[in-house]
């Protein structure tokens, strides 16, 4: 099953998901939308720094933002508050540089392929990361719709005001943030930029989206030492939608290329030493009977592997994708030309 991560989809007692497993009479893999998953992380983190206090279905802080626009600059070539370094801890400014190299490597990659708000969205953090190229003017985009419904809507305006910052506090009070906003928008936007946005770019392919989402809990992690609160409200959102990091998902990513060879040697060992000896009929780690939500895994640290996500529940999946396991045993340069894999 695909499907969007609301309530009515992911309920664990009468939801769709579970209702259709029941109907069916038999477990179905929960493949939930990456971005829809990003869209719950990077809303729990704007709604814990208290942004914004309206309860309206608009920001009240992009509507001053959209009609005093004009007001502000429309290209890239104008003086804009970008990532300071110099902001942060000492013990955190190699981690921001190295957290900012990944991002722009992976926004270039991403600028040709990307389109309206996504391609907006990659522009607008290779602006605040200082990674624009010589000589190349970036056209800011009016604001348009802002009802929260509209996902994308908190990061491109965020972004944009966190860059005009500096026009935007020679305006009257008040006129788009007030004082307690500003410093809380640039915790945001450091955080949108530096650690989400580069898995965000990367929710492509099912098989890579275990390691994706692993190496967004180790990054995570780190932010702490950049941002403790924010890392800390990143973390329990994400902790709620673990679904590429449950056993059953887990064996995807021995088909991704991205995945380092020595993590899918791993993988793959754990996996035999756990082979049953005849296929499951059912996944174990499931609430209700066995057609339930899968069970997240308690907790995963900074050196928590693939291997270690693996289960008996693994093989569940390798049977209904009826998956020949006969590679294992060859070296993991040579899968891609194995008949079985």
């Amino acid at each position: 099953m695909t499907f969007d991560t609301t309530a009515s989809n992911t309920g664990s007692v009468t939801a769709a998901c579970v209702t259709i497993q029941q109907k069916l009479g038999k477990a179905l893999l929960w493949s939930a939308c990456h971005h829809h998953i990003g869209e719950i992380i990077s809303t729990h983190v704007f709604q814990d720094l208290h942004i914004e206090a309206s309860k309206s279905p608009e920001v009240t802080l992009f509507s001053r933002f959209r009609k005093h626009f004009d007001l502000l600059p429309h290209t890239s070539d104008q003086p804009m508050s970008k990532l300071d370094s110099y902001l942060f801890a000492d013990a955190a400014k190699d981690l921001v540089t190295v957290f900012k190299t990944e991002v722009l490597q992976k926004a270039q990659s991403e600028l040709s392929v990307r389109r309206d708000d996504y391609l907006e969205f990659v522009e607008l953090c290779t602006v605040f990361l200082d990674g624009v190229e010589e000589g190349k003017v970036v056209t800011f985009k009016r604001p348009g719709a802002l009802h929260k419904a509209r996902w994308m809507a908190k990061l491109l305006y965020s972004i944009k005001i966190c860059l005009f910052e500096q026009q935007i506090a020679n305006l009257p009070a008040g006129t788009i943030t007030t004082k307690h906003q500003v410093a809380k928008i640039r915790d945001f936007v450091n955080f949108v930029t530096l650690v989400y946005s580069a898995w965000w770019m990367s929710c492509n392919s099912a098989v890579d989206a275990p390691w994706h989402d692993l190496k967004l809990i180790h990054s995570l992690l780190q932010h702490a030492a950049v941002n403790s609160p924010v890392a800390k409200s990143a973390l329990r959102a994400f902790k709620q939608h673990l679904l590429y990091l449950t056993g059953e998902m887990v064996p995807l990513a021995l088909f991704s290329l991205l995945v380092p060879p020595a993590e899918r040697r791993a993988l793959a060992d754990k996996l035999l030493t756990m082979k049953p000896s005849t296929p499951p009929l059912r996944p174990l780690e499931r609430f209700g009977t066995g057609f339930g939500k899968p069970a997240f895994p308690p907790e995963v640290t900074e050196s928590t592997t693939l291997a270690d996500l693996a289960s008996p529940d693994s093989w569940h999946t390798m049977h209904v994708l009826q998956v020949n396991d006969s590679f294992f045993s060859e070296d993991v340069e040579s899968w891609p030309s194995d008949p079985a894999y």
